[in-house]
Order: C-alpha cells, then sequence, then structure tokens
C-alpha cells in the first residue's frame, strides 16, 4: 500500500520540483480521506468476511443501535441518495439482516428493523470500529484524537456553505473471492 507520502514523493521525484513540506498544501484534501477511508473499510471488510454484509456494516450497526429508523431517516443521516439507500437494505434484507416494517404513523415509509441475527453480531460490529479506530490513533494522545475530530467538524462547517454537486462514492472490492475462500 502507497502511503500519501510516498505517492507525493514520486509526484515531486518525477517532476524534480516542490519541496516535500509544502506537498499536504498541494494534495486535495479528498484524496487523503479517499485513502484512509479505502484502507479502513478494507480493513474491516476483511475482518467479516465470512459474513454476508459486505461493506454496510456501519449502516447496519446504525440499524441495530437505532431501532425503527426509517430508510429516508437512514439516507439522510448517512447522506445518501435514496436509491442506493435501497440497494443496501435490500442488500441486508436478502442477506437476513434486516427486515421492513410498514410504519404505523405512516402507511407511506417502511421502519428498518434488525433481526435477530443481525443483534447478535453488533457487539462484534462495535468491537471492531473500536480496535480499528484504537489502531488508527496508535500513538495519538487523548488531546490529539479529540482535536482530530474537532478539526474535522470544523472542516465539515466550513464547506458545507460552500456551492457543490453530490457525489456519492461506492467502495467495491478490487479483488473477487475464490470460491474456496467463500
Amino acid at each position: 500500500m502507497l502511503t500519501i507520502y510516498f505517492v507525493n514523493y514520486l509526484c515531486r521525484v518525477a517532476t524534480k520540483n516542490t519541496p516535500a513540506s509544502k506537498t499536504y498544501e498541494e494534495t486535495p484534501l479528498a484524496f487523503n480521506l479517499n485513502t484512509l477511508a479505502k484502507l479502513y473499510i478494507g480493513i474491516q471488510s476483511r475482518q467479516f468476511n465470512e459474513l454476508d454484509i459486505d461493506r454496510y456494516f456501519f449502516v447496519l450497526s446504525l440499524i441495530i443501535k437505532h431501532k425503527n429508523a426509517t430508510q429516508q431517516c437512514l439516507s439522510n443521516c448517512l447522506t445518501i441518495d435514496k436509491a442506493s439507500m435501497v440497494r443496501i437494505i435490500d442488500y441486508l434484507t436478502e442477506n437476513g439482516y434486516v427486515k421492513r416494517e410498514l410504519n404505523p404513523n405512516d402507511r407511506r415509509e417502511y421502519i428498518i428493523v434488525p433481526t435477530a441475527r443481525a443483534e447478535k453480531l453488533y457487539p462484534k460490529l462495535v468491537k471492531s470500529f473500536r480496535q480499528n479506530n484504537e489502531a488508527a490513533f496508535e500513538g495519538f494522545t487523548k488531546t490529539e484524537k479529540e482535536t482530530f475530530y474537532a478539526m474535522l467538524e470544523r472542516m465539515f462547517q466550513n464547506l458545507s456553505g460552500l456551492p457543490a454537486d453530490k457525489y456519492f462514492i461506492k467502495y467495491v472490492k478490487t479483488e473477487k473471492k475464490k470460491r474456496h475462500e467463500k
């Protein structure tokens, strides 16, 4: 796995310019965050390889934690378009993790309810999130972690007011499972 700094180094060598101290200013923040997200999701996916939850472990954990969430609520919370949320819920339903129930207060919407299979999985999901977060923050002080999250929140606030097109980033495995690994 190439690190962000190594990629920047290769680019500097190839173009014979840009001192190392300036590369963070010239690299889009989205590239760094996307690279980190792909690595984190890849680690998470490997930990749940034997389960049929694909990359939807966080969506599933939210459904379990916040019982009685609607598809629309989940879509808004996760900033996922409605069609993609339907596909995610379909996938989790087909694999026995959630079911749709008609909302008794509004028959136009469905409440997404975790199954017993999902409930049983929840402690493992939370443990995995904690372990991976601890690994990511290895060597950081508590103050540094708090500062990191505060800065992320501030960046989100700074960018939220700017005009932007909506994008959906779909992370998929680059390698298919071999038949004997399933």
